[in-house]
């Protein structure tokens, strides 16, 4: 009996010391809303199976049933996505009196993933319909993943759904998640997959997917880095603005124009009201001769529409203020209503939306200013 008890306090402190490595591990993820929660319920099984070894109460359950298990299966998944903007995400569902947990949010909101890391045979059962009343199986979570990613749509798309097993499930059951539109993986064979870049973004090495996009929404900074003489050639220069030079170098680096004409290429260009006269004050007040008649030739090639009355539901919820003005809010919104994607330099406002929850269809380019009346006083390289 004495060995007994000493074989499960010895695996009570192997599961303490996995916890306290899943936290460490966790470090890595801690701007990304949904990881410190989760480091704090692994503290909390820490903190219990501590108790119980050190009041001689341990039992073999409390460590078969500890849910380090489960952390430990989320955080091997977690290091195989990319692009992860939540962990442990609730969304709102239809007829749902409390949200929809998400494990894993990734693929900048395109990809929804469920870790589920139970036997093959209680999945099975489950299945089957041989489990406790009112226990939902597998199937059934499926269904309600689909119905949920169906409302919360991101990008103008649903999110895909992926469910990763911790172990092999019978042929049965994935082929009736196939049909669903679940897709089922196991994390013994799964390799690393690349997925569709939901917030897009010329600066990182991921391939941009906007193929399937039909209507672009130009943001004002957008424009005026379309027309700026540091895009069309003109970047050999040290400004007084360090900024300004700065962007000069980063142009001769990495030109921006050809992503941009890229992008457009083929797409309907749209921008709002509130767009188009911001854009047009700047150009008359800081554009030099060729910037102004670029912005003209621009702006030939652009629909200009009015504002949008009404904020949508997907972003009325941001709260204005900080790098989130009034302006910028119905730039996005219009984007959104008109179900185009926005193209901007933006970064303040989609960082600020993230951080309450909103992802934004964006493709986010690096900024560039009007220059070509600046080149009076700089010193030519």
């Amino acid at each position: 009996m004495e060995i007994c008890e000493e074989n499960i306090k010895k695996l009570a402190e192997e599961k303490i010391f996995l916890g306290k490595n899943l936290i460490e591990q966790l470090d890595q993820y801690k701007t990304i809303p949904g990881a410190q929660k989760i480091q704090r319920k692994i503290n909390q099984e820490i903190k219990f199976l501590q108790k119980v070894v050190s009041t001689n109460s341990i039992k073999l359950n409390h460590v078969m049933c500890s849910n380090l298990t489960h952390y430990q299966f989320l955080v091997k998944i977690l290091e195989l996505q990319k692009d992860v903007v939540h962990i442990d995400c609730g969304f709102p569902v239809e007829e749902r009196n409390n949200p929809l947990r998400v494990d894993i949010v990734c693929e900048n909101g395109l990809k929804w993933i469920k870790a589920i890391a139970r036997n093959s045979k209680s999945l099975t059962d489950a299945a089957n319909g041989r489990a406790s009343y009112g226990a939902k199986s597998i199937i059934d979570q499926a269904e309600e993943f689909i119905y949920a990613a169906n409302q919360n749509l991101c990008m103008f798309r649903k999110p895909k759904v992926v469910f990763y097993f911790s172990h092999e499930i019978e042929n049965e059951i994935l082929e009736d998640m196939k049909e669903i539109g679940v897709e089922a993986l196991s994390i013994t064979n799964q390799q690393p997959l690349p997925g569709d870049v939901g917030v897009l973004n010329d600066e990182d090495n991921s391939e941009t997917d906007y193929a399937d996009v039909s209507t672009l929404n130009l943001d004002i900074t957008t424009m005026l880095a379309y027309i700026s003489s540091l895009t069309n050639g003109s970047t050999n220069w040290s400004f007084r603005e360090p900024i300004l030079t700065e962007q000069a170098k980063r142009e001769r680096e990495s030109p921006l124009k050809p992503v941009l004409d890229k992008i457009f290429e083929g797409k309907r260009l749209i921008c709002c009201e509130t767009a188009f006269q911001s854009f047009q004050d700047i150009v008359n007040l800081l554009a030099g001769d060729m910037e102004k008649q670029r912005a003209k030739e621009l702006m030939e090639r652009v629909e200009i529409h009015k504002d949008v009355q009404e904020i949508p539901n997907e972003v009325s919820v941001i709260n204005v203020g900080g790098k989130i003005n009034p302006r910028s809010l119905k730039i996005f919104a219009f984007g959104i209503t008109m179900k185009a994607l926005t193209i901007t330099s933006n970064k303040g406002f989609i960082r600020s939306a993230k951080m309450q929850g909103i992802n934004v269809p964006v493709f986010i380019h690096q900024a560039r200013a009007l220059t070509e009346s600046k080149e009076t006083t700089a010193q030519r390289l």
